[in-house]
């Protein structure tokens, strides 16, 4: 019996743990930087105008601002993409489009705060 109350109160921090954590993904991130094999960025209050970022937002939904075309050389144009993403414990997994389709990716979450997000890209 005893084991039983331990085992269900256990699942049940987990599950809050991932809650909490995935709340912390909430809101928008620009400024990528790379460390290493560390990817970091900084959260800010909306998307920039003319420079990298995305947001997840409640719902599953994923934005990317990047470049809307193939041409990576200035002047570069950039554009909202429409995507979605999950987790599952520390891995976010994110779908999204860009100029030429879609694209998946699979990050490892290493850091999320109120401030920063620093990321493994597993691919």
């Amino acid at each position: 019996m005893l084991l039983t109350l331990f085992a269900f109160l256990s699942c049940q921090k987990s599950e809050e743990l991932m809650n909490y954590e995935s709340e912390k993904l909430i809101g928008y991130w620009t400024n990528p930087q790379l460390n290493d094999t560390l990817w970091s960025f900084e959260r800010i209050n909306r998307l920039p105008d003319n420079q990298y970022g995305f947001a997840f937002k409640t719902g599953q939904i994923f934005i990317e601002r990047k470049n809307s075309g193939w041409c990576g050389t200035p002047p570069i144009s950039y554009a909202d993409f429409d995507g979605t993403w999950s987790q599952n414990d520390s891995i976010i997994n994110i779908s999204v489009g860009y100029w030429g389709g879609m694209i998946d990716y699979h990050w490892k979450i290493i850091w999320v705060d109120k401030e920063k997000l620093t990321v493994y890209k597993i691919q």
